[in-house]
């Protein structure tokens, strides 16, 4: 049998090839016999005659998966990689026709603009979208190794927003986004939650506001006073808590994938959105002096500040609402302070080697 398991992975994989064609993947089996049973049904699976399944285009491939995807909270930000890939490779094109080197070759244009960390999540997202695509029987060709694509991302600590940087870069940021980028800062939900905050969501009796985290689940989050104040004080323009003012007008249209755009009316607030958002907040950084930091990184410094206040990474955890506790220890360089001072209170404890030298001299 041709089962095997990966250094560092639970799950064993197979790999056989039957008439001049290789199948691989993950078995999803922890152990050797349900593994070598999953890999009997995929040989008997290969022996069967042939059928031929209908070809989908990319563009038809991104509009199936966004039946899936467009209910989840990381929807604007999927739609605007979905809308990236489909314009870079081709809407027309088969997915049967687009090639391993087609990948590489668009992804790596992907990194001129951008980090390895972002062009990950964009190979991520089109993974699921052929995977959507062959999980709906329709031919994909051979699945690319989307493995082999994965950029390195160097480990760092979470960028934190320092007290100077954060003064100078609210003195720069527009009126009407200033509240929602100090919504961010202060609450460390994630971009997708705030900006999809509606009225109906917040419950102010009982301070607490219901969001949708990543991965869909609903949970209900509390709300600190200043929180609160925040919400409090925003223009009732709509469902959505946080607005913005158009700064132009614009004429309503209809973009590529067939898609309708509503007019914009400069002085009119509408929702804000990610676009929306995006390039105020890169000038008023500009203005401010401030490299490398990203939108995402205001609520890296959120999970950095309350490690800090608290010298808890379980609070953090439940603050930020990670899933698991691996991604909350990116936060644990900040409690190198108190061990530093711990060994520092362990060298005070006893003569340094200088003193006990001197001593014995004296003696």
């Amino acid at each position: 049998m041709s089962v095997y398991k990966p250094k560092g992975k639970p799950h064993f994989h197979f790999d056989f090839q039957f008439r001049g064609k290789r199948y691989h993947g993950s078995t999803g089996c922890t152990s050797r016999r349900a593994a070598e049973a999953f890999e009997r049904r995929e040989r008997q699976q290969a022996a069967l005659p042939v059928q031929a399944r209908p070809e989908i285009t990319l563009d038809e491939a991104a509009s199936l998966y966004q039946d899936h995807a467009e209910t989840l909270p990381s929807w604007p930000t999927i739609r605007y990689m979905l809308d990236a890939l489909v314009d870079g490779l081709g809407p027309k094109r088969l997915l049967s026709e687009i090639t391993q080197r087609d990948l590489q070759i668009y992804f790596a244009r992907r990194r001129d603009e951008r980090s390895n960390a972002s062009v990950n999540r964009e190979i991520e997202n089109a993974r699921s979208l052929w995977r959507r695509a062959k999980d709906a029987r329709f031919e994909v060709g051979e699945m690319p190794t989307w493995g082999t694509l994965m950029l390195k991302v160097p480990k760092k600590p979470p960028r934190e927003l320092d007290l100077k940087e954060e003064e100078g870069l609210f003195a720069e940021l527009r009126e009407d986004l200033a509240d929602a980028v100090d919504f961010l800062l202060k609450s460390g939900w994630r971009r997708a939650e705030v900006l999809g905050l509606r009225w109906s969501d917040v419950k102010f009796p009982t301070r607490q506001a219901a969001t949708r985290i990543k991965g869909g689940d609903t949970v209900m989050r509390p709300l600190t006073t200043t929180l609160i104040e925040i919400i409090a004080r925003q223009p009732q323009a709509g469902p959505f808590v946080f607005t913005y003012v158009a700064q132009r007008t614009k004429p309503a249209f209809v973009d590529k994938r067939g898609r309708k755009h509503p007019a914009r009316l400069a002085g009119e607030r509408y929702p804000l959105t990610p676009t929306a958002l995006r390039r105020p907040f890169a000038h008023a950084k500009d203005e401010a002096g401030i490299s490398d930091f990203r939108i995402h990184d205001l609520r890296h410094t959120r999970g950095t500040r309350i490690v800090r206040a608290t010298g808890s990474l379980a609070a953090a955890k439940e603050a930020l609402k990670h899933k698991r506790i691996e991604t909350t220890l990116r936060y644990a360089h900040v409690l190198d302070e108190d061990v530093r001072n711990a060994l520092d209170a362990s060298e005070q404890s006893r003569h340094s080697p200088d003193q006990v030298i001197s001593e014995k001299r004296k003696a």
